[in-house]
């Protein structure tokens, strides 16, 4: 990997490399430091003294790629003055899973986890994919992803009640990819309704819309999932 995986600064060049291995709990063979500033000493004990910093770089091809993650990771939560950790890490249904833990997990959150989503998005980019091996990053803090998952679904199912009884059907926010997917799952086997993905863009709109109806889509003829999730969305929000 070409480009630096963690930035650290400390009292010296030495206290910020050992930082850096200790965050990342790696062996000095495993990274190439370079000094982006040495630090300096104050003026006349006066000023306060400036902090030496130090990129560290992969120079172990066996390093996984949960550590150079995790270094990303925190380093663009840094570069935000956001002060986070990595409080969990694993694999899960094929998807590199980043548990945060922070203060400010309302700042990384961001509205209906918009800053998280693009956080996701940026991390993904960061990291290539043959590194982490075609796997995609996923963020979380706090368990929101969870959070939101089940207020969707809840969402979902009022709505279609709410459609099958009044025969109207019923545009939802815009949504990321992610998140419409989960509606549309949420009511597939649902017989008075069926969903579409309406707009351009990432954030689409799912209308919720009643079986009444269906005369009206040529391609409703059975409950499935429908299109709506572009393959260059899904790669960063599935």
């Amino acid at each position: 990997m070409n480009n630096y995986i963690f930035e650290a600064e400390a009292k010296s060049k030495s206290d910020a490399e050992e930082l850096t291995l200790n965050t990342l709990r790696l062996e000095s063979g495993d990274l190439r430091f370079e000094v982006v500033d040495s630090g300096k000493s104050g003026f006349l004990g006066i000023t306060q003294k400036k902090p030496a910093v130090v990129r560290a770089y992969v120079s172990n091809k066996d390093i996984p790629s949960e550590k150079i993650v995790h270094g990303v990771v925190l380093t663009l939560l840094k570069k935000m003055g956001i002060e986070a950790e990595v409080i969990g890490m694993g694999d899960v249904d094929g998807k590199i899973y980043v548990e945060l833990g922070s203060k400010e997990s309302g700042l990384i959150i961001g509205k209906r986890g918009s800053t998280l989503d693009a956080l996701q998005f940026i991390v993904n980019l960061m990291v290539d994919s043959k590194i982490r091996h075609g796997r995609k990053i996923v963020l979380d803090i706090e368990s929101y992803r969870d959070k939101r998952e089940m207020s969707l679904i809840r969402l979902g199912k009022s709505v279609a009640s709410q459609v099958s009884k009044t025969g109207k059907s019923k545009l939802l926010e815009p949504m990321n990819p992610f998140e419409r997917r989960i509606i549309h799952m949420a009511l597939q086997e649902d017989d008075r309704v069926f969903t579409r993905s309406e707009g351009n863009g990432t954030f689409k709109k799912v209308r919720v819309i009643s079986m009444k109806d269906k005369h009206k889509y040529k391609d409703v003829e059975t409950k499935k999932i429908p299109a709506g999730l572009p393959a260059e969305d899904e790669e960063f929000f599935e």
